[in-house]
């Protein structure tokens, strides 16, 4: 085994399986980080000149002039290698990845967080730390009939799925770049309405700017007359469509139009030949982001299953510097929660 730097697309290798929040890992993602300006790595893991292991980062900038690494749901193993390869694989990606700092030495990189596998031995080298990306995520597979599907749901989300559609709900899906307005304009009113945070409005341009040049993804959006109630942004990646982002608007709540909007979301990605309707994150099964169980039982009432992760572990390079990012970092959520 050997692990090299290549900027090469390696697409194929992500997707001919499905991993929830694979597409993070992509040449999409990669050409999504360069629009905003983050320097990123690919390190690919050959064996006999086979793709075995594939793992692209980036870097973080911080104050003071430092940095931390980040490889955002990998690395990804080949699901064929054995449990020896894999653990003896992530050792030589961690390796490489330390190689890495002597190029970046003007950052300074204080450590490395890393979305780890399953299907992996971790190394008491690695930390657990916090999560960037969901645990836990809802998976649907799209193998089944339409009434199939419709069947396996929560009798309460096919009863909002029909009670849209007598409220004169319609969907539609839109790849016009004007149109991200309306997305704007809900996911304030969302954040404003649950008191979360959410990215700026320069982040979701430069999303959608890359999901129109690539054709990776569409908006659904869901209408009473010329009125949007409720915007998706999903993005499409291999065998799977993943529904990344979402708002609506609760003045109209009654008209069950996020259910509608996420049943003809899967609708289209069957038609597509998707295998797989990726809702996102969950709330983890040890209670820790109670927040998240509305949000959660309403992905879990249009049926399917958990898919889980040992979420973000970090390597410390910097244990005092660490020390200070955690504070400020803890300080930082502290304020915010006190300004809600």
């Amino acid at each position: 085994m050997q692990v090299l730097l290549d900027n090469s697309n390696h697409d194929g290798f992500l997707s001919f399986r499905f991993v929830a929040g694979a597409f993070l890992q992509s040449s999409l993602w990669r050409s999504f980080l360069d629009q905003q300006g983050k320097r990123s790595w690919q390190l690919v893991l050959k064996n006999e000149g086979q793709t075995r292991g594939f793992c692209l980062l980036y870097e973080n900038q911080l104050p003071l002039g430092k940095s931390y690494l980040y490889a955002p749901k990998g690395p990804l193993f080949d699901p064929a290698l054995s449990h020896q390869d894999r653990k003896e694989s992530l050792a030589l990606l961690l390796s490489k990845i330390r190689d890495l700092l002597s190029d970046t030495k003007k950052r300074e990189e204080i450590f490395l967080k890393l979305d780890l596998p399953q299907d992996i031995e971790i190394p008491t080298s690695l930390l657990k730390s916090d999560d960037v990306q969901p645990r836990d995520s809802w998976i649907l597979e799209l193998g089944p009939s339409l009434d199939q599907l419709l069947s396996q749901m929560h009798p309460k989300t096919r009863y909002n799925i029909n009670l849209a559609q007598r409220h004169g709900v319609k969907i539609v899906f839109s790849q016009v770049a004007e149109d991200l307005k309306y997305f704007l304009e809900l996911i304030k009113k969302t954040a404003t309405r649950n008191q979360i945070s959410v990215h700026s409005d320069d982040y979701y341009h430069k999303l959608w700017s890359t999901l129109l040049k690539h054709r990776a993804g569409y908006l659904a959006l869901a209408r009473v007359k010329e009125r949007v109630l409720a915007a998706n942004i999903v993005l499409n990646f291999g065998l799977g469509a993943s529904y990344v982002h979402g708002g609506s608007d609760y003045k109209y709540r009654a008209l069950m139009a996020p259910h509608l909007l996420q049943w003809e979301s899967i609708k289209k990605a069957k038609e597509q030949g998707k295998r797989f309707y990726d809702f996102g994150g969950v709330a983890p099964t040890d209670g820790s982001r109670s927040r998240w169980e509305g949000l959660s039982r309403f992905k879990k009432g249009f049926g399917g299953q958990l898919a889980t992760s040992p979420g973000a572990y970090s390597l410390i390079y910097d244990q005092g510097w660490y020390r200070l990012y955690r504070y400020f970092n803890k300080l930082r959520r502290i304020l915010s929660w006190l300004r809600k």
